[in-house]
């Protein structure tokens, strides 16, 4: 599936607030693996007896039939919490989400799956800035995100999510900031502001409130979220539902909030890419995404795909793979980028572009359909020796895209190891 598709269904409306969602999901490879499946309190009991007898039948025919083979690997129904260090890194196991009590505890088999949907806990842990949440499934079954500064998660209904925005912190007034960045209608009153403390030690404010919206055709909706400054940076989670749905997933709701960490030290921030060995400078207006190379793989150091997205419409994306010198060819790797990333197979005029960090580069045009109208399409590419990787830059504007290039391109740096007195983006060099 190309960029342009998955963006042209990209702004979903859910309980009135535009929320950007891509269209495929990215197996992120920051969501832990490990799925914990635990039975009823009730039912407990019963099943380790039984799990007990298994294994010592098993061992039993094992000795008759002297395999020699006395080990046998266990499998526990929960994971202990820790809280030191590595806690970023671990899903805490400790709280149980409220469960059907009717619903089967008996372990899977190959042959005989069982239906532990209701059962499961996911942490997912944000790539970039390195703070983690759990995830209960249901309501919330998938725990995959492209986002880099804002990430959602929609219930399986979509009349819930549980989100999180990352903003530079301008130091203003807890309320004041919760508003501006939420965009929070005027007439919206909080229940309570409570001070707390999330389970790093570090301060936050959580803030209440309910927010009816049916007079506009949207829904009345009850809104919890978690405030927390730190090092430079200002993160909202935010959980909330649809005030007919609320009861029946507050427990999840809660269990992100209860459940959120944060890293010894947040390298990121918001308005500068540089995972990968390599830096580009972004507006924080824009939203930003990250994807592989196929769309549906994690990113790496070898390929992947950044993504800008405007208010209104897809605005840039940067590609990049690893590929030897000698087989490099500019006016290649903007088609075959072009192609692959926007579904788009006419350019234009290919010429000579000077340099981007130092590296010559290549450039062309393209217009595409947008609405009832055209859209341009100005690209680029270069090839970057450290690192060995050829990037790809395609930047959407329907007037000049030259302009909304030209601060991308004057940011970019080949080595994310960047100078103190390396220009910022919009510059001169």
């Amino acid at each position: 599936m190309t960029i342009r598709r998955m963006f042209a269904a990209a702004p979903v409306l859910l309980l009135a607030v535009s929320l950007f969602a891509c269209g495929s999901s990215n197996p992120n490879q920051h969501v832990q693996s490990n799925e914990f499946f635990r039975p009823a309190a009730a039912e407990s009991a019963q099943q380790s007896a039984a799990q007990a007898q298994g294994q010592s039948e098993q061992g039993q025919r094992q000795a008759a039939d002297q395999t020699g083979e006395g080990d046998q690997s266990q499998q526990s129904d929960s994971a202990g919490e820790d809280r030191g260090q590595d806690s970023a890194q671990q899903a805490a196991t400790d709280d149980e989400p409220g469960q059907d009590q009717d619903q089967s505890s008996t372990p899977a088999s190959e042959d005989a799956p069982i239906d532990t949907s209701d059962d499961i806990v996911r942490r997912y842990t944000n790539p970039s800035y390195g703070y983690s949440f759990e995830l209960v499934c249901s309501p919330f079954c998938d725990p995959n995100s492209n986002g880099i500064d804002r990430v959602s998660f929609l219930s399986e209904t979509g009349r819930a999510l549980i989100g999180v925005d990352v903003h530079e912190d301008d130091g203003s007034e807890g309320e004041a900031f919760l508003r501006s960045t939420l965009a929070l209608p005027e007439n919206v009153e909080f229940s309570s502001i409570e001070e707390s403390t999330i389970v790093t030690g570090e301060s936050a404010q959580r803030f209440n409130w309910d927010e009816d919206r049916r007079a506009t055709g949207g829904f009345q909706v009850r809104w919890h979220a978690l405030l927390v400054r730190v090092q430079d940076v200002a993160i909202i989670l935010r959980a909330g539902a649809v005030l007919d749905d609320y009861e029946g997933v507050a427990p999840a709701l809660e269990r992100a909030i209860s459940s959120f960490i944060l890293p010894l030290e947040i390298a990121a921030r918001p308005g500068r890419y540089d995972r990968f060995d390599f830096v580009i400078d972004y507006d924080t207006d824009d939203v930003s995404q990250e994807f592989g190379q196929p769309t549906n793989s994690p990113p790496s150091t070898e390929a992947g795909i950044f993504v800008l997205q405007s208010t209104t419409a897809l605005k840039a994306v940067l590609t990049w793979q690893v590929l030897g010198e000698a087989f490099f060819d500019g006016d290649t790797a903007i088609q075959q980028s072009l192609s692959d990333a926007l579904g788009i197979e006419n350019i234009t005029g290919l010429r000579d572009w000077g340099p981007v960090d130092g590296q010559p580069a290549r450039t062309g045009d393209t217009e595409t359909q947008f609405g009832e109208g055209t859209m341009k399409i100005q690209s680029f590419a270069w090839y970057c020796r450290e690192g060995g990787r050829e990037f790809s830059l395609h930047v959407l504007d329907p007037d000049d895209p030259e302009s909304v290039a030209l601060p991308l391109i004057e940011s970019f740096r080949c080595s994310a190891a960047i100078d103190d007195d390396a220009p910022e983006a919009g510059e001169d060099q």
